[in-house]
């Protein structure tokens, strides 16, 4: 693990203190209230001294006097609490705001970022950049940067007043906070390698336990439960040892520091007014003005270096969630200029060449063309490249060799959102989102019609089983579909994707998941909305692509064979042997 180095995080500071800019004004507010809020609340010791050392010791009972001194100490209270209140208030609008902004960089960022961060890139760990790292961050803004600035002043407030009613004292006190100070450097220097341990252990563990739940079925059948118990206990305990370092370090360079610089400042005190009475003087009232500035002047020192541990996790956190927000992979990029308009659905990919990792080619020159309206169908085994088309079609991935040319145009010559806006894709796996069927299918879409959705899910026979539902198309929708089956669910992807009225429709093994009957229902639909529309199909039930113009058979990422159904079963070759292969088993 690599550890954050005094510069770095004097960088990552710096960074985070560049988002208060935006709220400037309010940072000089909330400033000038905490610099009100400081200058009340001195004014008490030093209307106790003045009535102690002024009235009480020298036995002045002028209690129209003192009662003056009185009301004014309740007043300054007063005020101080109000200014207080606004001061604190406004420090956390500025934190959650900040936070706010955060949040939706580093969110932003990820609609933005290629495929290949996802698919290096844990769940748990993309879950946890957004939450609980920012979460850290807005703890900084809120419970550190506002109480250092805060406590910054009280002290030099402190050290003012120390001076005006002794120079000799309040020099002697000063010494302390260079001390203090070392301390801070100190923490810091220990403690960054074990909050970075504990905040990587953290994101471990919400890694897990996303891979646990969503992989519960798998786990329970194979009997898993032991080993995942086994493995998650073993992060757990080292997320556990490096906290408990984190609380050793801290117990250590913290609070016992403070408690034992108050000690001896109040020692060299009483010493000091030991030593000046033993001449005759008696400064009562400023004795006791001096402890509780003492007091006064370490608690905040306390409540810095006690809040370390929250910087120290921030930075931490910081550094990590920048990390996203720097990441240069980002989706495939169309050329500055893009103007296209697609129209007729003309696809042609020309020696197209491709790697998802830069070294291993998984498409090797690929060349095809699919003239508007005609239907292509890619088959092969696993890993032979049929899903890599769609990728590099869909601009998931960039590709590196050849072109892909749309209307005779090239695909980097259309601007994305128009680009996917006439093209439509249905996965093997179907995502529904929450809310009701309605939302699913128009995407927030406001000029897509109630009646249009009505007639898309008509065409692919959705609308059966909707009209079924309780409130039909306003049904509410669970996280994931859950309440519906694959095929259902299916179904209503496939309305969502011809809603729009399409030019290009992509069908990613579509059927692959659907029971018969459900397939049965939907192959009419299909064979309609095809109809006018460029289609690239990849078939995993081969029975279903026996209409396509073409047929190409990859294997290693090359295309091995193309023809329509009829002269591919003619050659014998290796589509006519997964047909006879799948119907063999169908027989059986």
């Amino acid at each position: 693990m690599e550890v954050l180095t005094t510069k770095q995080q004097l960088q990552v500071f710096k960074r985070l203190m560049n988002y208060l800019k935006r709220y400037s004004k309010l940072i000089v507010l909330a400033f000038i209230l905490v610099i009100f809020s400081v200058m009340t609340d001195l004014m008490g010791p030093l209307i106790q001294r003045n009535i102690i050392d002024n009235y009480v010791v020298v036995e002045n009972f002028d209690m129209v006097q003192i009662g003056r001194l009185i009301a004014m100490y309740v007043l300054f209270s007063i005020i101080y609490s109000i200014i207080k209140y606004y001061s604190t208030l406004l420090f956390h609008k500025i934190g959650y705001m900040i936070t706010k902004d955060i949040r939706m960089d580093v969110f932003s960022k990820l609609q933005g970022l290629g495929m290949r961060y996802f698919d290096q890139t844990p769940v748990g760990s993309i879950v946890s950049r957004v939450t609980n790292d920012t979460q850290a961050i807005q703890e900084m803004f809120i419970d550190v940067i506002s109480v250092i600035l805060t406590n910054v002043i009280v002290i030099i407030g402190i050290v003012f007043v120390m001076y005006r009613m002794n120079p000799f004292l309040a020099s002697v006190m000063v010494l302390f906070i260079p001390i203090a100070i070392f301390f801070v450097w100190l923490y810091q220097k220990y403690s960054t390698k074990w909050y970075q341990l504990a905040r990587e252990k953290n994101s471990q563990i919400n890694t897990r336990l996303s891979e646990s739940i969503s992989g519960m079925k798998i786990i329970q059948e194979f009997n898993q439960q032991k080993r995942m118990i086994k493995e998650f206990s073993d992060l757990n305990d080292e997320y556990y040892e490096a906290s408990i370092m984190n609380m050793k370090i801290d117990a250590l360079l913290l609070s016992p520091v403070i408690h034992i610089l108050t000690t001896i400042a109040l020692a060299i005190l009483l010493g000091y007014l030991g030593l000046v009475s033993f001449k005759g003087q008696v400064i009562v009232g400023t004795a006791m003005a001096f402890v509780e500035l003492i007091y006064r002047l370490f608690d905040p020192l306390f409540q810095i270096m006690d809040r370390l541990s929250i910087y120290q996790q921030a930075l931490v956190s910081s550094e990590r969630v920048f990390k996203v927000m720097d990441h240069s992979e980002v989706t495939p990029q169309q050329n500055s200029e893009a103007n296209a308009t697609l129209k007729a659905g003309k696809i042609e990919f020309k020696n197209v060449t491709f790697s998802y990792d830069g070294r291993n080619n998984v498409l090797k020159n690929i060349s095809f063309t699919v003239n508007p309206g005609e239907t292509i169908a890619l088959v092969g085994h696993t890993g032979s490249g049929k899903s890599s088309i769609i990728n590099v079609m869909m601009r998931f991935y960039e590709f590196y060799e050849g072109d892909i040319l749309i209307d005779d145009v090239s695909i980097r010559d259309y601007p994305i959102e128009a680009l996917r806006k006439k093209m439509a894709l249905v996965l093997q796996e179907p995502f529904i989102f929450h809310g009701n069927i309605n939302e699913n299918i128009r995407l927030l879409n406001d000029s897509i019609s109630d009646e249009a959705i009505i007639e898309a899910c008509k065409l692919v026979q959705a609308d059966t089983f909707i009209n079924e539902l309780d409130e039909g198309y306003n049904s509410h929708v669970i996280e994931g579909g859950a309440a519906f089956s694959t095929g259902q669910k299916q179904l209503l992807s496939f309305a969502r994707a011809i809603v729009n009225d399409p030019k290009v429709l992509i069908l990613d093994e579509a059927t692959a998941n659907i029971d018969t009957e459900t397939e049965g229902l939907i192959q009419e639909g299909l064979r309609r909305i095809r109809e006018g529309r460029t289609t690239i199909m990849i078939a995993h039930r081969l029975s279903t692509i026996k209409d396509a113009h073409q047929i190409l058979v990859l294997e290693d990422g090359f295309i091995k064979e193309a023809g329509n159904h009829d002269s591919l079963m003619k050659e014998k070759g290796l589509y006519y042997g997964m047909v006879e292969l799948q119907n063999s088993a169908m027989d059986q």
